[in-house]
């Protein structure tokens, strides 16, 4: 399945940070995972459209993984709707090699090539990685 329109406002928290993806509005379902599906106009969100998907029609789960590398960026750089979600039990203050680590995971995301684009699970592992870097530095 694709979401096809992955942004901040379709992203909600639950009471200890988990997030749920809502608005299914606009996604496609797949047989396999080597589907792709092809459209006269991409559907989405301006600025969380994969190029590769606008310019083609071809839409892949590469697409939703360019959509959340666009949310992490704005996450990572601190937009104001960001700031009021921010995980409040790092105070703001973070580890410059988790950030660092979040920032590449964010341009591996974005790659204009969805070809080039790591698996959502993969973009899972590393962020839990610099969450556990996160947790790991906040209890000593």
């Amino acid at each position: 399945m694709v979401h096809r329109d992955v942004k901040t406002s379709n992203i909600l928290l639950g009471r200890n940070l988990q997030a749920k993806i809502a608005d299914f509005g606009l996604s496609k379902t797949f047989l396999s995972d080597s589907q792709t599906h092809i459209s006269a106009s991409a559907a989405g969100t301006a600025g969380y459209i994969d190029p590769e998907y606008y310019h083609t029609g071809r839409l892949t789960e590469s697409s939703d993984v360019y959509s959340f590398g666009v949310v992490l960026l704005e996450v990572t750089t601190g937009e104001l709707p960001i700031l009021s979600i921010t995980d409040a039990r790092f105070g703001g203050a973070y580890d410059i090699s988790s950030m660092w680590k979040v920032v590449e995971t964010t341009l591996m995301c974005t790659a204009d090539a969805a070809a080039q684009r790591p698996t959502m699970e993969t973009v899972v592992v590393q962020l839990k990685e610099c969450l556990a870097l996160e947790e790991a530095r906040h209890r000593q």
